[in-house]
């Protein structure tokens, strides 16, 4: 440091333009770097953009099979035929399933054929199929179940298509109640799929393949490819650089969880860089180019700023620290003459600024307050009771199947449940709240036929603690659909609450099930959303911790960071929610 001190201004410059070639160099190889890496990325991207079209594609042509699928399994004549076991009569029933077929046939495009099988292994198809046509081992508990593309004949017309099987379980409670009796099976045109999504126009040489649970293709740009199979690399990496077929390729792959497939897309390592290669060419001549630009008006620079740096540095010798209060009277050069008049007018804005700061401090605190209680609102209006579309859909079904009490009793929670999410008020009773959460079980026992019990364990002393609105029932919705729903076996929910005599001043609310729980991953996903400062947003509303997380952070708005949600949760064994919030009685009184 000395020695650069010692150095001549002149020297200093020279060293100073040095620097800065050197500086420009290493920002234009950094900038190549990162727009290689950028290039990476935006494929990337275009990657899994193209990748959640096609699976918002699949996604939906799923739902439609899986409706179809569960539309046969529970319709009331495919149930008595299989539960008919007198052959005649069986027969005789041929005509209605049929029909049946014929217009469930309709629904979508591509439905080859629709195969039902008996626990006795009699069959009836609507186009002469037979289960020993196609190489289909479903599993014991097919729900949806997507097999390797098969070869199809529909119409004298050869083509793949997929087999879809579900398990048929007996809805007479009079007769083999949820006993296994039969399997539906549905072949659909591999193509009905993507719904005719246009893979085609892709970069050139770039290759898309959409693979079956086999690796095998069944939709691809490449159209020779299809039904062959594809050899995945064998570390199975989902982005890098692969040798495939002799080439250097990049690759990227998405698994296809709806039907055990995947989504792969490759491109030439030739392609991919010929961009940037380009660009690196032409930067190398721009820097060249700029370097000899850089040299006249650098020279004539560093004669015209020697003066003016002498006779500031000369200035700021003679000169010591002095307060703020004080201004500077710079003489001499139009350089340090402007340096000045700035550096004056800058202490004069400090002043200025600081008195403003001090006037504004009041309008800061109430404008952060109003956007806290924004938060809140936006937080509060995303519990939205989305399950009453499901509802209604049972309630739909229940009135097209049978004409019974338990409508009446499903519309009369339904109502009440609608009236108090939309009261205006935002504090509430436990009591109001327990009400809600057992009107909404109340239709949930109904739509699955008592399939699980519901049990409310809360003394009479906490049933008037004041409580924010619409807690209880999205985590009470989320243990049906995420806990207790998929569960084939007797279910049951729990809420309790006591209150906690370690911390003096808590109320402690548990919503409990028994279902099939939550696996490690996502626990601690849900756990790091739960503790973390982050929010979660709205276009993230098909995540199951959505509800938990509106929740939780309304609680931490009303109540601050050291209230809010807890979860714990075992797979096969059940999941248990705990509410922690302050105790507020009804009128000021002692919960205890």
């Amino acid at each position: 440091m000395n020695v650069l001190r010692k150095l001549p201004i002149r020297g200093q410059m020279f060293l100073i333009a040095a620097l800065t070639m050197g500086m420009i160099i290493a920002i234009l190889l950094f900038n190549y770097s990162r727009s290689a890496a950028f290039l990476t990325k935006n494929n990337e991207v275009y990657t899994n953009d193209m990748f959640s079209q096609i699976e918002q594609t699949i996604l939906s042509n799923y739902d439609v099979v899986k409706w179809l699928t569960y539309n046969v399994a529970y319709n009331k004549s495919i149930q008595d035929y299989l539960l008919d076991e007198d052959p005649l009569s069986k027969l005789q029933r041929y005509p209605t399933l049929r029909n049946l077929f014929i217009n469930l046939s309709t629904v979508k495009p591509g439905i080859l054929d629709f195969l039902i099988i008996g626990k006795n292994g009699e069959t009836f198809s609507l186009q002469g199929s037979t289960l020993s046509q196609f190489n289909v081992k479903m599993p014991k508990k097919a729900d949806s179940y997507f097999s390797a593309i098969q070869t199809c004949k529909n119409i004298g017309l050869e083509r793949y298509c997929f087999a879809v099987g579900t398990n048929i379980f007996s809805s007479d409670i009079h007769n083999n109640y949820t006993n296994e009796i039969g399997q539906i099976i549905l072949l659909i045109d591999a193509t009905t799929l993507t719904g005719g999504y246009d893979i085609k126009s892709l970069q050139p040489g770039t290759s898309v393949y959409l693979l079956d649970r086999n690796n095998t293709i069944f939709m691809s740009n490449a159209r020779d490819k299809i039904g062959q199979p594809f050899h995945l690399p064998s570390d199975e990496a989902d982005n890098g650089i692969v040798q495939v077929d002799g080439k250097l390729q990049h690759i990227q792959v998405k698994e296809l969880p709806q039907i055990g497939g995947k989504f792969v897309r490759l491109i030439p390592d030739d392609v991919f860089f010929k961009d940037i290669r380009k660009l690196r060419k032409q930067t190398m001549i721009a820097l060249g180019i700029g370097i000899l630009l850089m040299i006249i008006p650098f020279v004539l620079i560093l004669n015209n700023m020697i003066l003016p740096l002498r006779k500031l540095y000369h200035y700021m010798r003679i000169h010591h620290k002095d307060d703020l209060n004080k201004r500077l009277d710079l003489q001499g050069s139009t350089e340090a003459e402007v340096i000045g008049i700035r550096y004056n007018q800058m202490l004069s804005d400090v002043q200025d600024l600081t008195e403003q700061l001090v006037d504004s401090n009041e309008r800061l605190l109430k404008s952060e307050i109003e956007k806290k209680r924004a938060e809140f609102d936006f937080l509060k209006s995303q519990v939205n009771p989305h399950f009453l579309y499901n509802t209604l859909d049972t309630i739909r079904g229940l009135a097209s199947e049978r004409g019974v009490p338990e409508i009446r009793e499903m519309t009369g929670a339904l109502s009440r449940i609608f009236r108090y999410s939309i009261k205006g008020q935002d504090t509430v009773l436990l009591s109001d709240e327990i009400r809600i959460a057992e009107a909404y079980m109340n239709i949930q026992m109904i739509r699955f036929s008592n399939r699980f019990t519901f049990q409310c364990d809360i003394p009479e002393s906490l049933r008037s603690a004041v409580v924010p609105k619409m807690i209880l029932q999205p985590l009470v919705e989320n243990a049906v659909y995420h806990g207790l729903e998929p569960r084939y076996e007797q279910g049951k929910l729990t809420i309790t609450a006591h209150y906690d005599l370690n911390s003096g001043h808590d109320l402690i609310v548990t919503v409990s099930d028994d279902g099939v729980g939550i696996d490690e991953k996502r626990l601690a996903r849900l756990r790091y959303q739960l503790h973390s400062d982050r929010q979660v947003k709205p276009d993230a509303a098909k995540s199951a911790g959505v509800g938990l997380m509106n929740v939780h952070h309304r609680l931490q708005f009303h109540y601050g960071h050291d209230y809010g949600l807890d979860i714990w949760s075992k797979e096969n064994r059940g999941t248990v929610v705990t509410i922690r919030i302050p105790v507020q009685m009804e009128g000021g009184a002692n919960p205890v």
